[in-house]
């Protein structure tokens, strides 16, 4: 599975203006490990620099800060060397409403949405 279509690049590149500001961005995609901890909600990427990618993550705690798109493309997971995959329903949302949601327990959606957090 291809992790960054073209869409997603100019959906994370369009926001790349934007910096830090969750309340003014979208989390663009979901990137999760399939086989145990670790998940990068995307926003944003440098359009003169795709490796940069600006996200919310959760490995053993929720954090926000930069991740190399080479780095989720390149690693493997134990035990069978599995890729990270995205998530194919996952639909952009506000990035300040996921991290308040996220930070605190509660599903990114809500549930007349039929997704789950």
């Amino acid at each position: 599975m291809k992790l960054f279509t073209n869409q997603i690049i100019k959906g994370l590149t369009a926001q790349y203006n934007k910096g830090s500001q969750l309340e003014s961005q979208n989390i663009i995609c979901k990137i999760f490990n399939p086989n145990g901890a670790g998940t990068w909600y995307c926003l944003n990427m440098d359009p003169a620099d795709e490796d940069y990618i600006w996200c919310i993550a959760h490995i053993t705690e929720w954090e926000i800060g930069s991740v190399l798109r080479s780095e989720l493309e390149n690693i493997r997971v134990s035990p069978f060397g599995l890729p990270l995959e995205r998530d194919l329903s996952f639909q952009p949302m506000n990035a300040k409403t996921a991290f308040d949601r996220l930070i605190t327990g509660q599903p990114l959606y809500s549930s007349h949405t039929n997704k789950e957090g």
